[in-house]
């Protein structure tokens, strides 16, 4: 028989308030355990299936890296410029999704450039473009315009640069200061042509330049006032 102390004790350490909570957490527990184990089981299940998706896409990455550590020998020989592609495809193909997949996309266009297939290349960095390097638009703005201006199309590749020309770093932005100005002659528009010129010359560049785009720009301003 316990001693009045001790349910006294037992009284002050549990207060009915929590006696009651524990019985109808009790109560409801032996009520809807079914419910509660197969709400624990998914959640278990839900943890085991992220593990294991982790763990896949963990050797994915580590697979398609080993697999492009494999052609950088190719990459670096012109002469193996097709196989080279061929293998960046297979890449592309086996591991989509994957950090390794987007440098593979890279240098499949920088390759098709090479091999002057520019028309592909283009492609190639249009779909780099609208993909998830919103940061490197600038080069890959500037590159994509180097296929424009392979195949002649002037409009086109100011089209591209314009937009992304004002964000370049100060080196890239100043070369493509000077190749809007150049393409932009050849397109036939002077006059937007020496508002390139004249924000070269803004830019400080080497003096050593000075006298011909200063040269450049009162040519260009010149040609508009003729047109």
């Amino acid at each position: 028989m316990a001693k009045p102390g001790s349910r006294k004790r037992d009284f002050v350490e549990q207060p009915p308030e929590i006696l009651t909570l524990q019985l109808r957490l009790l109560q409801y527990l032996k009520d809807y355990w079914k419910w509660v184990a197969a709400g624990l089981a998914v959640v278990f299940m839900g943890l085991a299936t992220w593990g294991i998706m982790a763990q896949m896409q963990a050797r994915r990455v580590e697979q398609a890296g080993a697999a492009m550590a494999k052609i950088t020998q190719q990459l670096s020989n012109p002469q193996d410029a097709a196989g080279a592609l061929k293998a960046l495809d297979q890449i592309l193909k086996d591991y989509p999704g994957t950090p390794t997949a987007l440098e593979a996309s890279i240098f499949r266009a920088h390759l098709l450039y090479q091999m002057q297939k520019y028309g592909e290349a283009a492609k190639a960095y249009e779909a780099l473009l609208q993909g998830p390097l919103s940061s490197w638009d600038p080069l890959i703005a500037e590159s994509l315009s180097y296929c424009y201006e392979a195949q002649g199309d002037y409009r086109k590749t100011a089209q591209t640069l314009e937009p992304v020309v004002e964000r370049a770093a100060r080196p890239l932005q100043n070369e493509m200061y000077r190749r809007l100005a150049l393409v932009l002659e050849k397109a036939g528009e002077p006059k937007a042509a020496a508002q390139y010129w004249g924000k070269l010359l803004d830019k400080v560049p080497d003096p050593a330049l000075l006298t011909y785009i200063k040269e450049k720009e009162a040519a260009a301003a010149a040609a508009a006032r003729k047109k």
